[in-house]
């Protein structure tokens, strides 16, 4: 037993010593040392794209050619590589901040990191992304702040930045709450909220995330006033019709508990078998007048939020004396036709990162300017994310005045 043990020991010994002999730079490097050059690319073609160029090329005959480099420089003085695999023709030179030509080099490299003599190629962007998307950009003041819409027909990743001079002395800053829209919706949507109902001067400009900057756009703004109503005083207002709850424990209340989270079973939920629109009915304590409000859908298993009752397209009805027969006449005042859209576009069954932010944030709709002040709410599903009627709901916030 003891000879095993000496056996051992003197075996981890020996690994030991092995082990420390082996100097990191040796690992890496390259297992070749081939010190001739690959021959150079050939029969480079451009094709001109938004703040991009793809070339595509001819690759030299070498055995050992590794990979194609491109250097060059977006912007005087800024410079960027990309390289492209022995496996492939074809290198998207990328980050280009105008519509200027610029010359790229392309250097053949093999496994002993040896590159060719370069190539050059010029090639002449057109127009890039985040100019496209400062071009359209349109600001309109919204309740509690401002709306933003921007066209992004490349899908590129870009961030809106909003300023505000804050103090009226030309400094523009960006106060906690006002935070830059991220997105690569080839229609960016967006609203900014919790600004004060007061005349500021904002600015606004387009970033993307090579860093480069668009021109920026001064706007003088007044955001209308609106406050978050409490729901101490929200109750059910249950009318003939109405949608029947799938459990006792999934009744009309749990809109307005204050509970956000979106799981089970801290939501309304209505029996699956609906055959028709189904409609619920709140009666909010007195008469308001509304601004937006935002509605929390349920959290289904595996995070998603685009699916079963969860509301794609539903109304919003007013009313301050509603027929109690339950009827949908004129006693009630249509305020509003909501359609839920993913901000990917992506199709059922997928969801990014940004469909998810826009569910975990509550889906938001801005009531029109002017509707009068009512004292019950009615919220009509027309289809849900499985083509069908019952409705899933985890929270509801209403704004106004």
């Amino acid at each position: 037993m003891r000879s095993i043990k000496l056996q051992i020991a003197f075996s981890m010994w020996l690994l030991a010593i092995v082990a420390s002999g082996c100097k990191q730079e040796t690992l890496n490097k390259p297992l070749t040392n081939n010190t001739t050059p690959p021959g150079v690319v050939s029969n480079v073609q451009v094709e001109n794209k938004n703040g991009l160029s793809v070339l595509t090329y001819a690759l030299p005959g070498d055995d050992d050619l590794f990979y194609v480099r491109a250097v060059y420089e977006t912007t005087p003085g800024k410079s960027r590589e990309v390289i492209a695999s022995r496996y492939s023709n074809t290198l998207t030179v990328d980050g280009f901040g105008d519509t200027k030509e610029h010359e790229v080099k392309l250097y053949a490299v093999n496994s002993s990191e040896k590159a060719s003599a370069p190539v050059s190629v010029t090639v002449k962007p057109l127009t890039p992304p985040y100019i496209l998307a400062f071009n359209s950009l349109k600001v309109t003041a919204t309740f509690g702040g401002f709306n933003i819409a921007v066209d992004n027909p490349t899908k590129d990743n870009l961030a809106i930045v909003p300023l505000v001079d804050t103090a009226n002395n030309g400094q523009f800053v960006q106060p906690k709450g006002m935070d830059n829209i991220y997105s690569n919706s080839v229609a960016i949507k967006a609203s900014v909220r919790g600004q004060p109902a007061i005349a500021r001067k904002y600015a606004f400009f387009v970033r993307d995330r090579f860093l480069n900057l668009s021109d920026t756009l001064f706007l003088n703004l007044t955001p209308f006033y609106e406050e978050q109503f409490s729901k101490l005083d929200w109750s059910p207002y249950v009318l003939p019709g109405d949608a029947t709850n799938l459990y006792s424990y999934t009744d009309l209340t749990k809109i307005y508990d204050g509970n956000f989270t979106g799981g089970w079973p801290n939501c309304l939920f209505t029996v699956e078998s609906a055959g028709s629109p189904q409609m619920v009915t709140l009666d909010l304590g007195k008469q308001r007048v509304f601004s937006r409000f935002i509605m929390n859908p349920f959290l289904e298993i595996g995070n998603v939020y685009y699916v079963r009752g969860n509301l794609r397209d539903f109304e919003i009805y007013g009313s301050n004396s509603p027929n109690v027969n339950g009827a949908l006449d004129a006693s009630w005042t249509k305020l509003l036709t909501c359609n839920v859209v993913k901000p990917s576009g992506s199709p059922s069954g997928t969801e990014t990162a940004a469909d998810f932010k826009y569910g975990n944030d509550g889906w938001g709709f801005d009531f029109p300017a002017g509707v009068s002040p009512y004292r019950y709410l009615r919220i009509r599903s027309l289809r849900n994310w499985t083509g069908s009627y019952f409705m899933s709901i985890s929270e509801l916030t209403l704004f106004g005045k």
